[in-house]
């Protein structure tokens, strides 16, 4: 049996475009999932493999397969060609099963787009049920889980070595039993992406703020272009969360260095920020948070929360100051926090959530 990765057919998580009966996974995890009874499942999927030449793939699209809500995938698939099945699932006997397909690849790199899904029953079962907690986690590579396998600090990153899995965003999340939507960029920030030490001017022509806006910003450019009024700006009905984590700043600091305007203007923007995101989920608290990588506008950013509450009389608004990496626990690729770091912020975050509500 053929199928549309479609919502009546499966689950959908995270933000992903549905366009010409294709499902583009871009966020880091984003997701489908589908029950069904049989043997063996396959994809029809599409990738911009091409891009990166013959033989060459560290930076083409992965995927992981989980079955049954397994701790481990039951595969992970490099994405090496530009339209291909893979094999998703194959067992010896008949069995009810649940499949699990995540992006572990980040929006900026290996494209996904699922043309069908195919079982070797008629048998698709019931979508399996969303989640009742809800996270939104906006942020950079470390939301990404950007480099978290690869060996040390100075091998160069590929996206074989991300994994979202190990991020502190997607352990927050289930050490709160929780559906997470990431909207995270590698390289991204509220003023300015990162930059090196001899730049002249920020990097801000494709920031956090404006992303948010939209449902896939990579995809909806990928199949669109740059004509903005046909990309698909996010509904925000379609996922109301619980709470919201805020992790941004890493980047900006590469641009405001110890200048205090620029910082300044990266607290006032911040501020502007929050605006944006309340005023798109009204109801949800925001947990605002930095320090893993950079802290010069850690300051800055807890004045931003301050600054945005006092103003707005909204106490549901925190901040959490994260301790800086140690380099005993090791790093990732880019000096990026190692499986040790990101598990030590998760259990912060965690704890953190549970305070505010109390779960």
């Amino acid at each position: 049996m053929r199928f549309l990765a479609a919502e009546d057919h499966v689950t959908i998580t995270g933000r992903t475009l549905f366009v010409e009966n294709t499902r583009y996974l871009g966020f880091s995890a984003s997701a489908v999932s589908f029950t069904f009874e049989g043997k063996k499942a396959q994809a029809s999927i599409w990738s911009n493999a091409n891009e990166w030449g013959e033989g060459s793939d560290p930076l083409r699209g992965w995927i992981a397969v989980y079955v049954n809500g397994e701790e481990e995938p039951e595969r992970r698939i490099c994405l090496d060609r530009e339209e291909a099945v893979y094999t998703l699932y194959e067992s010896e006997q008949e069995r009810k099963v649940t499949l699990t397909v995540v992006k572990y690849s980040e929006a900026a790199f290996g494209k996904c787009g699922i043309r069908y899904l195919e079982i070797d029953t008629d048998r698709l079962l019931a979508p399996p049920a969303h989640k009742e907690r809800k996270l939104e986690i906006i942020g950079d590579s470390i939301t990404c889980g950007y480099g978290v396998e690869a060996e040390n600090e100075l091998q160069a990153f590929q996206t074989a070595t991300e994994n979202p899995a190990k991020s502190f965003s997607l352990l927050t999340a289930k050490a709160l039993d929780a559906e997470a939507n990431l909207i995270s960029w590698s390289g991204n920030g509220i003023i300015s992406g990162y930059v090196d030490e001899t730049a002249t001017v920020p990097s801000d022509g494709c920031l956090m703020p404006e992303i948010y806006e939209f449902t896939d910003l990579s995809g909806s450019e990928t199949l669109f272009g740059q004509d903005k009024m046909k990309w698909e700006r996010w509904d925000f009905s379609r996922f109301v969360p619980d709470v919201i984590l805020i992790n941004l700043g890493t980047n900006d600091c590469s641009w405001c260095k110890d200048m205090q305007e620029r910082k300044d203007h990266y607290r006032d923007q911040y501020v502007e920020f929050l605006k944006a995101v309340r005023g798109h989920n009204p109801q949800a608290h925001i947990l605002c948070m930095l320090g893993t990588m950079d802290q010069r506008v850690l300051k800055e950013a807890e004045e931003a929360v301050r600054i945005f509450s006092e103003k707005t009389e909204d106490d549901a608004v925190h901040f959490l100051a994260l301790p800086a990496q140690n380099p005993e626990d090791g790093y990732g690729a880019d000096w990026h926090p190692s499986p040790l770091t990101q598990r030590k912020t998760a259990e912060l975050v965690t704890a953190e959530v549970r305070r505010i509500m109390g779960w």
